[in-house]
């Protein structure tokens, strides 16, 4: 059993990148909503064009600088896991997140 852990492991660890992507993408389409809510809320004191501008740069800047950050932290993260706890928790991430979206009534 062990070799085929291994395994799956080895080719989890090839696409960490891409796990870490899918978490984290994931992730803010589920709340990115809640996001732009606060931030509208904490923002409607401004007039339209601040207020806008200030969108566009959220949108723009901030979500891409979170989300190369988060991926960035969470690839370096599952990295320095051992095979099974890593299958674990590569597993359970993606279970969580479709129990969330069920939750939110994405899916």
């Amino acid at each position: 059993m062990m070799p085929y852990i291994h395994q799956f492991a080895s080719f989890l660890r090839v696409h960490l990148t891409s796990i870490s992507v899918g978490l984290v993408a994931t992730l803010l389409i589920l709340y990115g909503s809640y996001i732009n809510d606060y931030f509208k809320r904490i923002t409607k004191s401004l007039p339209f064009v601040v207020r806008f501008a200030l969108f566009v740069v959220l949108c723009s800047v901030g979500y891409a600088f979170a989300s190369s950050q988060l991926v960035r932290l969470l690839r370096l993260g599952l990295r320095q896991l051992s095979d099974f706890p890593l299958i674990c928790v590569v597993i359970g991430s993606f279970v969580l997140l479709a129990f969330l979206a069920k939750r939110e009534k994405d899916i």
